[in-house]
């Protein structure tokens, strides 16, 4: 089940909390309000998420449920780097809009790993956990 885990690794920051979990998935959950991404903030995550995964791409689970807007700048950095720690991306989404922009942004630059949206941070972390050797 999703919840049997311990946290390996916790690094908070000023719009979020980042995690390396014992089942090998890293997390991102978003600080109440928080609603897109600027490049400055992309950079942050950036680092925090190379080094919490230790230069090795990790199964990768983001709380996407208020996410608005993206732009396009914010969008190709994302596409540059993200392969970077992630060997699959699981999010979760409650709006049109965000799988507008996920559809839009996956039909423009397929990733090289496996994305999927779901409703409940546990489903994504189910489907994660077969990305596990």
């Amino acid at each position: 089940m999703p919840n049997n885990y311990e946290v390996i690794k916790s690094v908070p920051f000023d719009y979020g909390l980042i995690e390396l979990r014992s089942d090998n998935i890293i997390t991102f959950e978003p600080v109440d309000g928080f609603s897109t991404f600027t490049i400055p903030q992309l950079k942050v995550m950036l680092e925090i998420l190379l080094d919490i995964s230790e230069g090795i791409p990790r199964p990768y689970f983001s709380d996407n449920r208020n996410l608005k807007s993206l732009g396009t700048e914010e969008r190709v950095y994302i596409n540059e780097h993200m392969h970077k720690f992630t060997s699959a991306f699981a999010m979760t989404e409650n709006s049109a809009i965000t799988r507008f922009i996920t559809h839009t942004f996956m039909q423009l630059n397929r990733p090289p790993f496996p994305v999927k949206m779901f409703k409940t941070k546990d489903e994504a972390i189910l489907w994660l956990r077969t990305f596990n050797n």
